[in-house]
């Protein structure tokens, strides 16, 4: 049975599922990394979306409504030091403050944030801030229209930074994947005990990575329609464990021996 077919039966049989225990351990490693790169779509869609909005927008913004500036001896200048710029758009506030009235801390009260501030560069994304002191970059001397040729180029090369993201990305959910069928595999193996089914721990492991089909399904469709579902991570671990049951019972237990 192909991959394919093996996806479909693996959406309501789980009979099909515990036959698929037979099968070479390559085979469940592709059907692994299929499911893995399905669970990781939508989030990617949204973050290539994210990335090249937020780009774009801050290109256009830097360019049209900030004011001049020049960074030097690791300091931030305005022509108005006394108070600082601050543009809202939708998805992305810009903050530009040689005044100093602004700090890291304050600046994590924003959403989505670039902010400039007297020593120190700040992005915030989804409520977590980086900081970069100006000194980190050595003396650099740097005006805004240097910084606005930057970023241009930036977004000329943004698949590129996007392409490595998808990669480190779907690595870090594949190691996720693995450890998260190894760990119900072993919960697949005392239930096969406590059923009377004799199975390997590899045939656990292989009836556990079908079983997650459906939960990785719903939970894709979720993210595609940005739909939070309270107590997820838990949930998804639940109905992946409820199914390894359902396809645990559904092996023919062993015979015993006539005498």
């Amino acid at each position: 049975m192909n991959i394919f077919k093996q996806f479909y039966r693996s959406l309501y049989s789980p009979k099909d599922i515990a036959s698929f225990r037979f099968q070479g351990i390559g085979k469940t490693i592709i059907y692994l990394v299929l499911l893995t790169i399905i669970a990781s779509l939508p989030n990617l869609y949204y973050l290539n979306k994210g990335i090249n909005e937020a780009i774009h927008t801050f290109s256009v913004t830097m360019e049209e409504e900030v004011p001049s500036f020049t960074i030097s001896d690791n300091t931030l200048h305005t022509d108005n030091d006394k108070e600082p710029t601050i543009i809202e758009k939708p998805d992305l506030t810009i903050i530009v403050d040689s005044s100093g009235t602004y700090d890291h801390a304050k600046i994590n009260s924003y959403g989505n944030t670039v902010a400039l501030l007297k020593n120190e560069f700040v992005i915030v994304t989804s409520g977590q801030a980086q900081t970069f002191d100006y000194s980190s970059f050595g003396n650099i001397s740097l005006t805004n229209e240097e910084l606005i040729e930057f970023i241009q180029t930036m977004d000329s090369l943004a698949y590129v930074f996007i392409i490595i993201l998808v990669v480190i990305y779907i690595l870090f959910m594949l190691i996720y994947k693995v450890l998260q069928t190894l760990v119900l595999a072993m919960f697949g193996s005392f239930f096969s005990k406590i059923f009377g089914r004799t199975l390997t721990f590899a045939q656990c492991w292989k009836i556990t990575v079908y079983s997650t089909t459906i939960p990785v399904i719903f939970f894709a469709i979720m993210d595609c329609l940005q739909t939070i579902v309270p107590s997820g991570y838990l949930l998804n671990w639940f109905i992946s464990l409820f199914l390894v049951c359902l396809a645990i019972k559904e092996v023919q237990p062993e015979k015993p021996l006539q005498p």
